[in-house]
């Protein structure tokens, strides 16, 4: 058996430098260089129906199969895939136990378990679509499905505006196609996404509480307050992230709540710095992280400026489960609790009969809150049904709310897929439920 490499192939002394040293490349260039497979049989050559893609990484070169079944899909995978090697290595490409067809030495096929070509197609994301409980809130009346993307190491939740399946489906395709041609910072620029934010009350005890929040993205509608007077009866706030969607969406909480305004939002550490001393507000939320500085020392770079300014350090995460296990140990006691986004300030609602913010007003009020949150719980109250579940059953449950397949639970979890459905019936019968909608939804109530 002989190969042919395509006509359109550079010359090999035109070879870049190896990848690794590069970042990923663009769709276009993919689209040159994948390439079927030849072979010849009784004289006659014979194209293979896989597309493959050469890569080079860490002096090692390899041919992999893509399951694409047109070049442009295809190109679109291969792109992924250099991505996934670049940032995790030739085991994020090796860790398919299927091979590929394409001759010794190559890879498996590119696609998992749950096949990634299907990702340039709507019938890839139908069955992963999602209903998110708490994102309800943002929207009332209104429900919507949402997806799961993953690329490139990195995953969002996207609201798809509708509850219709194809349309939602159709939506979440373009999301991802953008992710692997553009970015990540193109999407968020374009696509909503959701976000829970934590604020971080008090460190010992651990007290915070969090939010669901979807980003707002460019337009002309989405520009929060720059400057706003001070309410009749209540405080200003300054919001400082560097992610403009999300100082928007949580510009969009303070005003909603009575007695506060968005007065400033800054999208860095040094625009604060000016900003905020020019026009002093009552109360300042804080990203927990910048690119260049964390939200501790930002805090306290402000507080240099302003001695008198209220801080509230707040951080984002991807959903409630990311938030629960970022918390940090060591702290004397934990007091987690979910507010909806038009109060995202309800433990110091009480402080508006104050002539003023001080930390010490703050102190007091968070800890009378979250005292009568714990004052409120029932002596006695029966275990949700989840708590009925094993460890393992925890695990589907949890991999089940975020849309995953049964095969890309079992790959994730290292067990056989039929041990999933075992699992999945079991839970199914537990929680009394008939659908995988309906126990997704019981997981969320937990």
């Amino acid at each position: 058996m002989s190969k042919q490499r395509p006509s359109n192939r550079a010359p090999l002394a035109a070879v870049p430098a190896p990848l690794a040293a590069e970042p990923p490349v663009s769709l276009s260039y993919w689209q040159r260089r994948v390439f079927k497979n030849t072979y010849t049989r009784q004289g006659e050559l014979l194209t293979v129906s896989r597309w493959s893609m050469k890569i080079q990484h860490q002096g090692i070169r390899r041919t992999i199969a893509l399951a694409g079944k047109t070049r442009a899909a295809a190109a679109l995978e291969a792109q992924a895939v250099q991505a996934r090697v670049l940032s995790h290595g030739w085991g994020s490409a090796l860790s398919n136990p299927a091979r590929s067809r394409a001759g010794p030495g190559a890879l498996a096929p590119a696609a998992a378990a749950s096949d990634p070509l299907d990702k340039t197609d709507a019938a890839y994301w139908k069955p992963r679509l999602v209903l998110r409980k708490h994102a309800a809130q943002l929207t009332p009346g209104d429900s919507e499905y949402s997806a799961r993307i993953e690329h490139a190491g990195l995953s969002s939740y996207f609201p798809l505006g509708t509850l219709d399946e194809d349309a939602a489906a159709r939506k979440a395709t373009e999301i991802y196609q953008t992710v692997v041609q553009q970015g990540w910072p193109a999407v968020t620029r374009r696509f909503s996404r959701e976000v829970t934010v934590a604020l971080h009350w008090s460190a010992d005890p651990l007290a915070w509480t969090y939010l669901t929040v979807h980003t707002r993205v460019a337009g002309p509608d989405a520009e929060p307050p720059r400057a706003a007077l001070r309410p009749k009866a209540g405080f200003t706030v300054a919001i400082v992230d560097s992610d403009p969607g999300i100082a928007q969406a949580l510009a969009k909480c303070v005003n909603s709540q009575v007695g506060f305004a968005c007065a400033l939002t800054c999208l860095s550490v040094p625009e604060a710095l000016r900003q905020l001393p020019r026009r002093p507000p009552q109360l300042a939320l804080v990203s927990h992280s910048f690119p260049d500085l964390a939200g501790a020392e930002c805090r306290e770079k402000l507080r240099s400026l302003l001695p008198r300014l209220p801080v509230i350090i707040f951080s984002l995460h991807e959903d409630s489960d990311r938030l629960f296990a970022s918390t940090p140990g060591g702290s004397g006691g934990y007091l987690l609790k979910r507010t909806s986004p038009q109060l995202i300030l309800d433990p110091i609602s009480a402080i508006l009969s104050k002539d003023k913010l001080t930390e010490a007003h703050i102190a007091t009020q968070v800890q009378q809150y979250f005292q009568r949150v714990v004052g409120t719980l029932p002596a006695s109250s029966s275990a949700p049904a989840t708590a009925t579940l094993t460890h393992r059953e925890q695990e589907v449950l949890s991999l089940l709310s975020k849309g995953y397949l049964d095969k890309e639970i079992a790959d994730s979890l290292h067990i056989s897929i039929w041990t999933v459905h075992g699992h999945v019936k079991s839970i199914f019968a537990k929680l009394g439920v008939h659908t995988r909608t309906e126990a997704a939804v019981k997981y969320l109530h937990k």
